[in-house]
């Protein structure tokens, strides 16, 4: 029996049952899948979306305040507006992306269970620095903002953010700027349940494909390979995002690995990390190919272009063999992460 492929409902059942807790734990891990794997396995939830549809009013997700999303009622199209009437729709797209683009969000929360919320960067341009800090980088009232929304005690709707207006209109607004929402701004998740949550149980699916700017910090409690379960589950991440987030252009992911799961890549030979690194280095190759975007990992202080190696190895190969390549690529890859997490060079 491959203990792997134990549900979680088994798994818990089993350390609670258990009368030494700790080594139940301990034990129990090595049976886990990776944290986000329970978002992909699971089908998104069916929602009835009629903001396009004919009737007059509708329930849509929109950005308010710190909260991610809320629910408000859609008011009439105005398509005799001025707005509309005297502006061709290339102007429009314009003044949209001016009003709703070019910003970076910070997407957290302070529970894991706990409301999403959100803060725009007031230092984009560091992003990729070390010292780069999510909160400190962020406009200190629209940030308190965001926390007073989510306390439990707030009872009232927290205001719009000052970019929610215009879309929040009319119908018709929301219908040509939400799109300009997704892919003209930078979304970057601190935790792998916040990221997963927005991703799989709170927008829409087709909205997945709009997105085109995404960067995340994954806490990997245990190594990708462990076991059945945390293979399959690497392997649903990497086709999550070249699948369903189909429209990126830029993915950054930052792996923070326990001790545990560092000593054990360190003590692997890189011919044998190729089975988990694979995954990734697939998905950079594939989407570098068809749409240009850019992936890179960053493990320790190592920053990793993966389409950028796998283009390098294409340069050793002579004779083009696709899985050459790749197998030369994750070779590499696997080097570096090893030697970034203490490994011999």
């Amino acid at each position: 029996m491959d203990l792997g492929l134990l549900g979680d409902t088994a798994i818990n059942a089993f350390v609670q049952l258990n009368p030494s807790a700790p080594w139940a734990i301990k034990v129990a891990e090595s049976w886990r899948g990776l944290p986000f794997g329970k978002y992909l396995q699971k089908s998104p939830p069916r929602r009835r979306r009629s903001v396009t549809g004919p009737s007059s009013t509708a329930r849509v997700p929109l950005w308010c305040g710190g909260s991610i999303v809320v629910n408000q009622d859609y008011p009439y199209e105005q398509a005799e507006s001025l707005f509309f009437s005297k502006l061709p729709l290339d102007v429009r797209v314009i003044i949209y992306e001016m009003v709703l683009g070019g910003m970076l969000f910070h997407i957290d929360s302070e529970r894991q269970d706990g409301r999403i919320f959100h803060s725009i960067c007031a230092s984009p341009e560091t992003v990729g620095e070390v010292h780069h800090h999510p909160h400190e980088a962020c406009d200190s009232l629209n940030l308190a903002a965001a926390r007073n929304n989510m306390s439990p005690s707030r009872q009232e709707t927290p205001e719009p953010s000052g970019f929610l207006p215009l879309p929040m209109t009319c119908r018709k607004a929301y219908t040509e700027a939400i799109e300009v929402l997704y892919n003209s701004n930078v979304f970057d998740f601190t935790s792998n349940n916040v990221a997963f949550r927005f991703l799989k149980t709170m927008i829409p699916t087709q909205r997945l494909r709009s997105i085109r700017h995404f960067r995340m910090t994954m806490r990997i409690p245990h190594h990708p390979a462990m076991n059945s379960r945390s293979r399959r589950d690497w392997n649903a991440l990497f086709e999550f995002f070249g699948d369903q987030m189909s429209g990126l252009r830029n993915l950054y992911l930052k792996f923070l690995m326990l001790h545990p799961c560092q000593q054990q890549i360190r003590n692997t030979e890189d011919a044998n990390g190729v089975h988990w690194i694979r995954p990734m280095v697939s998905m950079a190759a594939d989407s570098k190919r068809k749409r240009g975007c850019t992936v890179e990992i960053m493990t320790g202080h190592e920053l990793q272009n993966l389409g950028l190696a796998y283009e390098q190895a294409e340069q050793y190969i002579t004779s083009g063999d696709y899985e050459e390549i790749v197998r030369l690529t994750c070779l590499t890859v696997h080097k570096r992460i090893r030697v970034s997490l203490g490994g011999q060079g």
